[in-house]
């Protein structure tokens, strides 16, 4: 399980940018994917996946599993809750985790509170989520952990992308950007987001043009980390051509977002939700330049993907992680 496998990328339409394009809060795509040529595992294996866990949990929380087992437990599944899209029984999960890391590794629980706050972001809380990061932020400083200060300010202005608060997001993305844009020991996928979250945070405040060059460097490090044919590239891509039709350049916007939404078909087409809102929004683009047969054949395509969802899965809460200690 990777920093935060889902992250925000969720293509939420919450705000406009400078030059008057319809957006959605788009945060950092790297932590979609593992840090690994693997692909993203399609539906039935991430049910698989799901259902193992919940039996480790019950099986578990029957044993009285010592607290690492049990917080091990909780936080892996509910990092492929979130995979799924499974919102509501992701938070029951993470919260389990941090009650019972409460009195444990403080970078630990700072990790997870960070986790559940991208995870309400994507759920629409928003100051919920806030609440969270700054939570982990003030463990972060109590601990005197640099790295996880400037991560936790990259998921700040994340959050501030998506509330439309460009300028706050820019401020928190830079400074991020600052301490970790080339640390050698910093993951590959956190390199990746700190320069996708300031690429937004300048597309924001109208500078998509010095956006375009991180999405870039972005691209570039998925490709020597990830290789050409990965996923990571084709969510970058697909950002890199969401960049270039917000500074203008619709030639470049259609080969850039078409190259990133076939390839992400591949492992996300059964109807992921980071798919999903990525073709409604290319729909949008279709649409907007004259294209109009196939954003029409997009729409479809949503619809069809929004069919096959399960509503269930999104509402259902396991009772078996409300207990708290």
């Amino acid at each position: 399980m990777i920093r935060y496998l889902i992250a925000v990328f969720i293509f939420a339409f919450a705000g406009t940018f400078a030059n008057g394009q319809s957006v959605g809060a788009i945060a950092p795509l790297a932590a979609v994917v593992p840090q690994s040529k693997a692909e993203f595992p399609g539906k039935p294996e991430l049910l698989r996946r799901i259902g193992l866990y919940e039996a480790a949990a019950r099986k578990a929380e029957t044993a009285h599993t010592d607290r690492k087992s049990l917080v091990k437990i909780y936080a892996n599944l509910g990092g492929l809750y979130e995979d799924a899209a499974m919102y509501p029984k992701a938070e029951d999960a993470m919260l389990r985790a941090i009650s019972l890391l409460r009195a444990g590794p403080q970078d630990e629980l700072a990790e997870e509170i960070g986790h559940l706050a991208v995870l309400h972001v994507a759920m629409g809380e928003l100051r919920e989520a806030e609440r969270n990061q700054m939570e982990a932020l003030a463990i972060r400083e109590s601990v005197g952990d640099p790295t996880g200060i400037a991560l936790t300010w990259n998921d700040l202005a994340d959050l501030y992308i998506k509330n439309r608060q460009y300028k706050k997001a820019l401020d928190y993305a830079q400074r991020a950007m600052d301490v970790l844009a080339d640390r050698p020991d910093l993951s590959t996928s956190d390199r990746i987001a700190v320069r996708q979250t300031l690429a937004f945070a300048l597309c924001g405040v109208g500078n998509c043009e010095k956006a375009i060059p991180l999405l870039k460097d972005a691209l570039e490090l998925s490709k020597s980390s990830f290789g050409a044919d990965s996923l990571p590239v084709g969510i970058d891509e697909y950002l890199l051509g969401y960049a270039y039709w917000q500074s203008g350049n619709l030639h470049d916007a259609a080969e850039w977002m078409g190259q990133g939404i076939a390839r992400m078909k591949v492992d996300l087409g059964w109807g992921h939700t980071i798919y999903v809102n990525a073709l409604r929004q290319y729909a949008k683009f279709l649409q907007k330049t004259g294209q109009t047969e196939a954003a029409a054949s997009a729409d479809i395509e949503v619809h069809q993907a929004e069919a096959l969802v399960d509503a269930r899965s999104f509402t259902k809460r396991p009772d078996t992680f409300r207990s708290t200690e």
